[in-house]
Formats: structure tokens, sequence, C-alpha cells
């Protein structure tokens, strides 16, 4: 898997390392980059726009935010990749970014929350086995996240979408997730996304899951 990804890197990095190395700042270079890993529908367009943050974190490598969605590109390219070992791969990738980023901000709520997504991230790849580690992986972080600030909508978010995959015999179910994805859709509605550097993600996929809970 490594050297698909290698050369898949290298091949965009070619072509974006013009934009990135003329890009005035940090902020400046992630909001493309996000929004191509927030709309792609395609493996080839989340790779691409996992290979552009590679690149705005090797320009800006001691910063928070440009090692956090590094992290978190590695996160959602791991729900669409359909190989086990390959989503692991891709893990393993985000925890070094995660890493970083974490010895930059080790108490803060987004911190917290994007441990949660990558715990929730490995469950999901072998729910049977790790359920036990990673689901207190999960809960952990976000109750710590929420003793922050108990509006931020990821919370809920998160809670929702797991819900959502968790069988209604163990907790979960349709009614349950639903009450979560509700709450974090309204707290969506009034958080601060004025800058990519304060992270805001997850509305877009929030409004997925409610859609599909009405299904």
């Amino acid at each position: 898997m490594r050297p698909f990804f290698i050369k898949i890197t290298l091949t965009v990095a070619i072509a974006l390392s013009i934009t990135v190395v003329n890009a005035q700042t940090l902020e400046e270079s992630l909001v493309p980059a996000f929004q191509q890993i927030d709309t792609s529908k395609t493996m080839g367009g989340m790779m691409s726009a996992a290979a552009k943050l590679d690149l705005i974190t090797n320009k800006f490598p001691n910063e928070y935010a440009s090692n956090y969605y590094s992290a978190y590109a590695k996160a959602m390219i791991s729900y669409v990749e359909k190989d086990a070992k390959r989503r692991d791969l891709f893990l393993d990738m985000a925890d070094k970014f995660f890493l970083k980023a974490q010895q930059i901000k080790p108490n803060d709520q987004e911190t917290y929350i994007l441990a949660a997504l990558l715990a929730n991230a490995r469950l999901s790849v072998d729910g049977g086995s790790r359920w036990k580690k990673f689901g207190e992986i999960f809960d952990k972080n976000l109750n710590a996240a929420k003793e922050i600030n108990p509006n931020n909508p990821r919370i809920y978010h998160l809670k929702g979408v797991a819900l959502f995959f968790t069988p209604k015999m163990f907790g979960g179910g349709v009614k349950n997730a639903s009450e979560q994805l509700e709450k974090a859709s309204l707290l969506f509605s009034s958080q601060d996304s004025s800058s990519i550097l304060i992270p805001h993600w997850g509305e877009k996929r929030n409004a997925e899951f409610m859609a599909k809970c009405d299904e």
C-alpha cells in the first residue's frame, strides 16, 4: 500500500506544488484542500486533497491546523477505502500527524474530537474485535471535549454516526442516532466558521446521516 500511496502523492505533489508554495498564508493554503476533501465523492479526489494537505504540512510543519487536517483527511479516506489493511495504513499515517497536533494543543476540544474520530475509524475497520478498546477511547475523548465545550456540534455528530452503526440491542439504532444528529444540526448552525484555522467540519456529513435516518 505504501508504494501505491507514495506514487499517487508524488504525482499530485508535482501538479500542486506551485499553488502551495505561492500561497501567502496557511489559511489560504488550507481552504481549497479542505473543501476538496469535504466534497470529493471519489477516492482519487480524496487522495489528491490528502496529498495537497501533506504538502501544506511540509511547508507549515509546526502549525496545529496543518497537522490536524492532514490527520483528518487520512481518517476520512479510511472510511472510503474497502480493504481493511489499507484502511489501517491510512490511519497509521493519520496518527503521525495527530500526535504532532496533540503536542501543539494537547488539551484542546478539537484535539479530543479528532482523537475520537480516529478511534471510531479504527473501530469501523473491525468492530467485532475492536469495540472495547476503541469504543472506550472514543467515549473518553468525546467526554473530555464535552467538559471543555458542551456546545461543540462535532461531539453529537460523532455520537450520532456511531449510534447509527450500533445495533439497537446495544443502545444504538436510528432513533437514538437521530436524536444526537439533530442536536448536532442545531449547534452547527451557530458554530464559528469564520476561519479554516478553527475546525468546523461535519455539517455536511451530519445532514447526510440525518437523511439516512429518515429513510
